[in-house]
């Protein structure tokens, strides 16, 4: 079985396509090419790349290790989340982008194991450690000096369930499950559906998913928007360091396949009321995007024309034809 933790307990090779959703990958691993050949990447990219290729093809067309190690490598072998030429596509950040987040050592550790098993996977896991807070959680401080209070949830979670996804394959999280436990107990319910998804993930690599947190279950049902769900509610938007309400008036939140997707998954650790909730929804989800399967929208503010975001990202294309064919 070939699976990611972005995609929930899903072999990834056994996904089946919806046509358009097949054409669409297709294009988007064409349009590519020409900045993968130059240089111009990220972990992220060579990622969602790899993990189009399976879904496509069954396995790999490219060396992706032979583009990380060329391209999003630095010093003494550190895994980088962009090339340099990347960096100098993004706005003010040619003297930043040598980053290390936990998401970029994810993805070379993943995409390092799909290529062999028996990988030496020792300094991903000494990594991790390095990066292991005083507070309990697991990220990189050098890549955002954020105070942790006002750091985005969903992406220390991520980083906590990834950290804990490579000390697990090395076999080192021995002696430490008590303390891993702790810090995901003592951080109360969000109202994120990605991050209470991620907390979840760490849990089940802990073996302590009795310890989720209680009216989980309720906020999931609360996430409907559109035909689906998605991350959170535009009106619970709050600034965590003001401690008050962002503008919301304006924002309009938009289904997501991957939200849907990590709905359905966290429905098994709630009630049997709210499972039934979520599937009935997800019911008319799948036939939704049976018929539009491209619908996909960005997440925009109701009366701009602009997106926020570019495009439609493969992850969320994989994620709608697992819906469609769950």
């Amino acid at each position: 079985m070939v699976d990611h933790l972005f995609i929930p307990r899903t072999d990834i090779l056994s996904i089946e396509l919806h046509s358009e959703h097949r054409d669409w990958l297709e294009r988007w691993l064409e349009s590519i090419e020409g900045d993968i050949e130059d240089g111009n990447t990220a972990s992220s990219i060579c990622l969602q790349a790899a993990l189009s290729e399976l879904v496509l093809y069954g396995e790999v067309q490219h060396d992706w290790t032979e583009v990380l190690s060329t391209c999003l490598t630095g010093e003494e072998g550190i895994p980088l989340a962009y090339s340099a030429a990347f960096g100098k596509r993004l706005f003010k950040f040619e003297s930043q982008w040598r980053q290390t987040p936990v998401h970029a050592i994810h993805s070379h550790f993943w995409l390092r194991k799909l290529s062999s098993n028996s990988f030496d996977a020792t300094p991903f896991c000494e990594l991790i450690e390095g990066l292991m807070q005083p507070n309990g959680w697991i990220y990189n401080p050098e890549v955002s000096p954020t105070q942790f209070r006002t750091r985005m949830k969903s992406e220390y979670m991520m980083s906590f369930a990834m950290g804990l996804e490579i000390l697990d394959h090395c076999g080192r999280l021995t002696g430490r499950v008590g303390v891993f436990t702790a810090t995901l107990v003592a951080e109360s319910l969000t109202p994120y559906l990605g991050s209470e998804y991620f907390r979840i993930r760490a849990l089940e690599s802990l073996g302590k998913t009795e310890q989720a947190p209680v009216g989980l279950g309720e906020m999931v049902v609360d996430r409907k928007a559109g035909k689906g769900y998605c991350d959170f509610l535009a009106s619970e938007k709050v600034d965590d360091y003001m401690g008050t309400a962002k503008r919301t008036g304006r924002d309009i939140g938009v289904h997501s396949p991957l939200s849907s997707l990590q709905a359905r998954y966290l429905a098994r650790y709630s009630s049997v009321e709210v499972q039934s909730q979520i599937a009935g929804r997800l019911e008319g989800f799948i036939k939704h995007l049976a018929e539009h399967p491209l619908d996909i929208p960005s997440f925009q503010i109701r009366d701009l024309s602009i997106p926020f975001g570019k495009d439609i990202s493969p992850l969320e294309v994989i994620a709608a034809s697992v819906i469609i064919h769950s």
